[in-house]
C-alpha cells in the first residue's frame, strides 16, 4: 500500500493508564501507512519503534538497529490474532514518548531512523531531566544502573507488602472487663471496697539519654 501524507498527523488512542506524553514534536509532514502485526507478538504500545516490510506491510519488532524504520501510531494487541496497525514512516518524535527497543542502544536506533526521515528529538521530561535521543555510552550505562536499582527497590517493597498480606491477622482485642464491684463478696464490699478499683495504666518509661561523652 502506498504511503499516505498526513499533514495533521494521526488521532491516537491508548489502552494504558492516562499519562500524556505527546509523541509528535511537529505535526507537519507526517507520513503514515497501514500494515499488520502477526499473531503472537503480543501487546505493542503507541510509540513503539518497529520494523515494517515495505512490500508486505508486516510489522515486527526490530532485531538490530538497522531494522528500525517505523513508529507505531496506536496500541495494538496481537496476542491471539493478527491485527491491523498504522505506523509513522517519517516525522519528528519525542525521545521521551517513543518505546525504545529494549536490547538496542538509543544512539544507534536514532541514527537508523534518521535514514528513513524519522527524527527523534531530545526533550525535557516532566521531572526536568533531559531525555536524549543519542546519549553517550557512559550516560546510558548510568541510567540503566539507576533503573536497575529502582526496580530492585520496587520489588523489595512489593515482596514486603505481599509478605505482610499473608501474615495471620492479629488476635481480636480483649473486650472490656465487667465492673469488679459486682464480683466482691459481701465482706469485701464492707471492708475492702477498694478492691473494685481498676488500677490506672502504668506511665510510660521516660526516654533514656546516653551519658555525655568527654572529649
Amino acid at each position: 500500500m502506498p504511503a499516505v501524507a498526513n499533514p495533521m498527523a494521526q488521532a491516537m488512542f491508548s489502552t494504558t493508564a492516562f499519562s500524556y506524553l505527546p509523541l509528535l514534536t511537529d505535526g507537519d509532514d507526517v507520513v503514515s501507512r497501514s500494515g499488520t502485526v502477526a499473531s503472537g507478538i503480543g501487546v505493542l504500545l503507541r510509540g513503539t519503534i518497529v520494523k515494517i516490510d515495505p512490500a508486505t506491510g508486516a510489522i515486527t519488532l526490530p532485531a538490530t538497529a538497522a531494522d528500525c524504520n517505523a513508529i507505531l501510531v496506536n496500541d495494538v494487541d496481537s496476542t491471539a490474532a493478527t491485527v491491523a496497525a498504522t505506523v509513522y514512516l517519517s516525522g519528528k518524535f519525542s525521545a521521551a514518548a517513543v518505546v525504545w527497543p529494549a536490547a538496542l542502544g538509543h544512539g544507534a536506533v536514532a541514527d537508523a531512523l534518521r535514514n528513513f526521515s524519522i527524527l527523534i528529538e531530545s526533550v525535557v521530561y516532566t521531572d526536568g531531566t533531559l531525555v536524549k535521543s543519542a546519549p553517550l555510552d557512559a550516560e546510558a550505562a548510568q541510567a540503566k544502573a539507576q533503573l536497575d536499582a529502582n526496580r530492585a527497590a520496587l520489588k523489595a517493597a512489593e515482596d514486603a507488602a505481599a509478605a505482610a498480606a499473608t501474615e495471620p491477622p492479629p488476635p481480636p482485642a480483649v473486650p472490656p472487663s465487667d465492673s469488679l464491684l459486682g464480683y466482691l463478696t459481701a465482706e469485701e464490699r464492707a471492708l475492702h471496697p477498694e478492691l473494685a478499683d481498676v488500677p490506672p495504666p502504668e506511665p510510660a518509661a521516660p526516654p533514656t539519654t546516653p551519658p555525655p561523652t568527654t572529649p
